[in-house]
């Protein structure tokens, strides 16, 4: 699924609102006890009746136990590194999806030893393989700072005004934090900015791989199965995290030693059986559960379509390249993973948007809401002018919302380009004050863009560059008159739409043909220049990036003035939503920390068929056709034909259970989240949801939306008779 996910069950009226406009001045709640599973919940702050349902439907845990100012939770042990990751030993051992630490095994592979298809196993500490590009947060403290940053907010300012005012004070906020301390803090909006919060975390910059099992095992059933339940993917890996001898985190050296977190998570061999209480803890990236019948119509109508037909290009692109050149299929291999799994996942999405017809059920909920006001002239008077206010917005945003994709792709998604364009904007950047500075270009996050500017040679490979950057290209030279991007056009000498196919190839022998960019010494070399030596060096894709430069920052611009006028709506309208409901309102998934609690449970997806919440080992076999993705290891089909289950089968299931189904609430980020069971106890790692719910992002469904994990059982059947990583298992206490 690759760093996303959802889930649930119980009624189902909680039209998400912004969906829940129905329910919302009505004794409807956004969440009950009725509906168990629906909520993405700060792990320091459980409202009581979260706690108390929690409680009743079998936690056995104490808030503290979960959650605690002293890092001595279960909760504590859950790191940020890509997605979501825990700490499983006193020794820095790190759990977490095969798809999550895939980015650095693709960075470690060549064509002649290619860990993505063997994986890789490292039986002592010496050998485990840094991480290249892997960082590991560690949370530390969490403080509100909403007064301070709102400090900032004067009357009568521009939206534009008003978000450099909240980023100025935000950088503020985060000097004054991180002065003195070896710390990294970053402040987090909820609510469309009603609320922030201050997360102070440990950066630890050294990071290495330890366990990894084979493609075949690991991303089993590859993208046929992706999203799609019944999975039998042992979609694990293992990571450590290690700082220097004096404990202050610290770039990869052999003198640095493992992390000792204050918490790790104790292994439960035993698994979960069907109904039992699971909770997950992670880093849900986004969720949009209130949205209007606006910003829903525009992701129908505009935002998944362009998205998945552009994705589709990239990914059949650079699928192609690979077909005839191993090079080019260990490079792109990160990439191309990342783009199949998002194109799979917002096809799904967008398909549930229609078929549950979410706009039409935001658009009626909205009626009813202003129905309900009627008794309320104050309120209804609000609403009305927050919805009038949403509708403005949007038509304002499709005026240049196309233009503004495709050059967003062509600056962000070529990556030749996207040096260049990191290199020339830092030239500007560099003379100005740090606090002055755009906040991706701060001194904190030089160190970090130095490193990417390294790594990028990894992923490398020439003629993908080039045809991505001529696929944008071309995407540029069709934009309709009104959304053209000028400079694109005036490179490429052309003067409407249609033109142009031999007008693109001569420009791309040019700026391929006269830079130095694809080069990690000479892109080192240029990041250090200054502006004015930059420019005189004349590399191709350096001028490029420098005639884009306004055309681009306008195009930030916009989207930063359209995001600080949501906001203001945003808050407006959330007011309005709690002001009737008697229950509890979760903020939506903003790459924060979040806990979740639910069930084992399967669910029937169409009429008279029922999932069972297990896959078993067995299953596995039955899948495998001897060709990828869907090449069993020869080791699983004979252990699957002699029933040799070692101590890892369930008696439940009558084998080795390899996933699992669970109401949890969960999305992207949430890839690598530990499952836990009653006592806080790991029994899987999430990594997956269900292709009927995908569109839980905006409307949690109690009857359809899952999760998908490995249990912990086949984790350990796979590292114990397979790959003999008895290291492994006696680091995490399992006999």
């Amino acid at each position: 699924m690759k760093n996303m996910f959802r889930m649930r069950k119980r009624p189902s009226f909680r039209l998400i609102v912004g969906f829940c406009c129905v329910a919302v001045l009505t004794a409807a709640a956004c969440f009950s006890v009725a509906c168990a599973g629906e909520g993405m919940w700060l792990p320091q702050e459980i409202p009581d009746g979260v706690w108390r349902d929690m409680q009743l439907r079998g936690c056995q845990l104490t808030k503290d136990r979960i959650y605690n100012s002293q890092g001595t939770g279960v909760a504590n042990a859950v790191v940020r590194v890509g997605a979501t990751g825990s700490f499983v030993s006193s020794e820095g051992l790190i759990l977490t999806n095969h798809h999550v630490a895939f980015g650095a095994v693709q960075r470690m592979s060549t064509p002649e030893k290619n860990y993505i298809t063997q994986g890789f196993l490292a039986k002592s500490r010496e050998e485990e393989v840094p991480a290249l590009g892997y960082i590991a947060y560690v949370s530390q403290s969490v403080e509100d700072v909403t007064s301070k940053i709102l400090s900032a907010v004067k009357p009568g300012m521009s939206p534009l005004e008003r978000y450099n005012a909240i980023e100025r004070k935000t950088k503020e906020i985060i000097r004054d934090a991180e002065k003195g301390r070896d710390v990294y803090c970053e402040v987090n909006k909820f609510s469309g900015g009603s609320r922030y919060l201050l997360y102070t975390s440990l950066k630890i910059k050294d990071v290495r791989v330890v366990y990894v099992p084979s493609r075949s095992i690991g991303e089993y059933g590859g993208e046929i199965d992706n999203w799609i339940w019944p999975r039998h993917a042992g979609d694990f890996s293992f990571l450590r995290a290690y700082v220097a001898p004096s404990g202050k985190t610290a770039e990869y050296s052999e003198q640095n030693v493992p992390y000792k977190p204050k918490s790790f998570l104790k292994i439960a061999p035993q698994g979960l059986c069907d109904g039992d209480f699971a909770m997950i803890v992670g880093f849900p990236a986004w969720t949009d559960r209130y949205l209007t019948s606006y910003a829903l119509g525009n992701i129908e109508q505009f935002q998944y379509p362009q998205s998945i037909r552009l994705q589709k290009e990239m990914s059949d692109l650079l699928g192609e390249q690979g077909k005839t050149d191993p090079v080019a299929a260990v490079a792109n291999a990160s990439r191309l993973k990342g783009i199949d799994n998002y194109l799979k996942k917002e096809g799904g999405m967008l398909e549930g948007v229609k078929k549950f017809q979410l706009v039409q059920q935001q658009r009626d909920g909205e009626k009813k809401l202003l129905a309900d006001l009627r008794d309320d002239p104050k309120t209804l008077e609000k609403c009305r002018r927050v919805l009038d206010g949403y509708k403005s917005l949007y038509e304002e945003k499709s005026k240049y919302e196309m233009k503004d994709l495709i050059l967003g792709y062509m600056v962000e998604r070529s990556p030749l380009l996207r040096q260049a364009t990191q290199i020339y904007k830092w030239s500007v950047e560099k003379v100005k004050k740090d606090i002055d500075r755009d906040p991706e270009f701060a001194d904190r996050q030089i160190p970090d863009l130095k490193m990417w500017l390294t790594l990028f040679q990894r992923g490398f490979h020439p003629r993908s560059d080039r045809e991505l950057f001529k696929m944008f290209l071309q995407e540029s030279a069709n934009l309709p008159d009104g959304q053209r991007i000028a400079v694109v056009d005036e490179v490429l000498g052309i003067k409407s739409a249609g033109e142009s196919e031999k007008a693109i190839e001569k420009f791309l022998d040019n700026v391929y043909g006269n830079t130095k960019l694809d080069k990690t010494d000479e892109r080192m070399r240029m990041f250090n220049l200054s502006h004015a030596k930059l420019l005189k060096e004349g590399d191709s894709f350096i001028n490029l990036a420098a005639k884009l430069y306004d055309e681009n920052e306008k195009r930030i611009e916009r989207g930063k003035i359209f995001s600080s006028s949501r906001d203001l709506l945003d808050v407006q309208w959330m007011e309005i939503l709690a002001k009737g409901t008697k229950t509890d309102l979760y903020a939506d998934g903003n790459g924060t920390m979040r806990i979740n609690y639910g069930r084992v449970e399967g669910y029937a997806p169409k009429d008279a068929v029922y999932y069972h919440p297990f896959t078993t080992v067995n299953g596995v076999a039955e899948k495998d056709t001897g060709e990828e993705p869907f090449d069993c290891p020869k080791k699983i089909l004979e252990l699957a034909a002699a029933r040799s289950y070692g101590s890892y089968a369930s008696p439940d299931v009558g084998s080795v259970p390899v996933d699992l189904l669970t109401t949890n609430d969960s999305t992207n980020g949430n890839s690598g989240s530990p499952l836990l069971n009653s006592k806080g106890e790991l029994v899987g790692c999430l990594f997956d949801g269900n292709y009927e719910a995908l569109s839980s992002d905006f409307k949690f469904q109690d009857e359809l939306t899952r999760a998908i994990s490995v249990d912990i059982r086949y984790v350990l059947f796979v590292a114990d008779l397979v790959d003999n990583a008895q290291n492994v298992l006696k680091e995490l206490g399992v006999k």
